[in-house]
């Protein structure tokens, strides 16, 4: 990963870090370009969102609304998949 300076675009190396949550880490970042800039500053790290599940995940929400259909669905469901 690699962080740039807000004041003058320059590369900054990461120093040290502080984890926040499970998702979340403030990075302590150190401006390289130090003798224009010489930046001290916090970027913080977190968790978004998925662009893909995990397949457990997947597999689990789909075993749930299998579970959910009554006994005609299924068999409509199993008649359309495996024709």
């Amino acid at each position: 990963m690699r962080v740039s300076c807000p004041h003058c675009q320059t590369k900054a190396i990461i120093t040290s870090s502080n984890k926040m949550s499970d998702t979340v880490k403030d990075l302590y970042c150190q401006c390289e370009n130090t003798r224009h800039c010489g930046a001290s500053f916090v970027f913080t790290l977190a968790y978004k969102h998925d662009l893909n599940p995990p397949v457990n995940s997947t597999l689990d929400i789909a075993h749930n609304l299998i579970n959910r259909l009554s006994k005609e669905e299924k068999a409509n469901l199993q008649a359309n998949v495996f024709s």
